[in-house]
């Protein structure tokens, strides 16, 4: 079964009724809809597809913004 909701904090507020009782142990994946491009949940969807490379250049303009 797979639900539709949207994230308040640490409530998960499901745009639709669930048909099981109360108190019913669930588990939950997530996945954001709309990933906005620069958000933190969209550059940790990079981890672990960058090159070495790639990732050195991101820090080192990351350290560069920083000062």
């Amino acid at each position: 079964m797979t639900l539709k909701g949207i994230i308040h904090g640490n409530v998960i507020e499901l745009d639709e009724s669930v048909p099981l009782p109360d108190g019913t142990g669930v588990e939950v994946t997530v996945s954001a809809l709309d990933v906005r491009r620069g958000s933190p949940f969209a550059i940790l969807a990079l981890a672990g597809t960058l090159t070495a490379d790639e990732a050195n250049a991101i820090r080192a303009a990351a350290r560069s913004d920083r000062h």
